[in-house]
């Protein structure tokens, strides 16, 4: 799966210290913030974020309904509870951000990619994502039910306790990521790919039962 990079020239960007008092309906384009705080609270409406880069920015706790973001870099930022809701995402970089708690419900995510992000009890219901990646996430008790996904990749990322209700399953490949509990519709399961370890785990959210125990099984899996 390839996945289209943010166009972005560095050398055209302008360095900026500080965020307008009121992001609603106004384009930030070109910028570079770095160490920077929004510390207003009021809903953001409508904001246009394009070719940006946003370094270690504190950005949490905020309400954003149908705002673009486009070709833009997020690099160490904060967005911690952050509500996304109805928005979109073209050629956007998550990089060793933290995402606890951000809502992408209802958004549209293409060509974007996650890494090595904390994303404890983020929200991907009814969000359509295509080509997408998220490699080396901390994912645990998110949410990706009644999702629409098409080339979405997770690598290496930890799963547990996820939930995936209403959403198909077909070809997602979760082979490489860790996972001891998942919640998912048993009829959208098909065609899962998992590895031989998660087989067993899939099995018993299915409601298998063993005829013997675990440490049996893993010792048979050794010799």
């Amino acid at each position: 799966m390839k996945i289209k990079q943010p166009m972005i020239q560095e050398t055209q960007l302008t360095q900026a210290t500080t965020f307008p008092p009121n992001l609603s309906d106004i384009l930030l384009e070109k910028l570079w913030f770095e160490d920077t705080t929004y510390e207003q609270h009021d809903q953001i409406n409508r904001l246009i974020i394009d070719k940006n880069i946003w370094n270690k920015v504190y950005f949490s706790n905020q309400v954003c309904d149908a705002i673009e973001i486009s070709d833009t870099v997020f690099d160490g930022c904060d967005f911690s509870n952050t509500e996304w809701i109805n928005s979109s995402f073209h050629r956007v970089v998550f990089k060793n951000c933290r995402l606890t708690g951000v809502n992408f419900a209802d958004s549209y995510i293409n060509h974007c990619q996650f890494i090595d992000c904390s994303m404890h009890y983020a929200s991907f219901n009814f969000a359509k994502i295509r080509y997408t990646s998220l490699t080396q996430c901390d994912l645990i008790s998110s949410e990706f039910s009644d999702m629409d996904w098409k080339h979405l990749e997770l690598s290496h990322c930890f799963l547990n306790k996820t939930t995936w209700v209403n959403t198909s399953l077909t070809t997602l490949n979760l082979s490489s990521c860790q996972f001891e509990q998942l919640y998912f519709s048993p009829d959208k399961i098909r065609g899962l790919i998992i590895n031989l370890d998660q087989i067993i785990n899939i099995g018993l959210a299915l409601g298998l039962v063993l005829d013997e125990p675990l440490d049996t099984v893993d010792n048979k899996k050794t010799t």
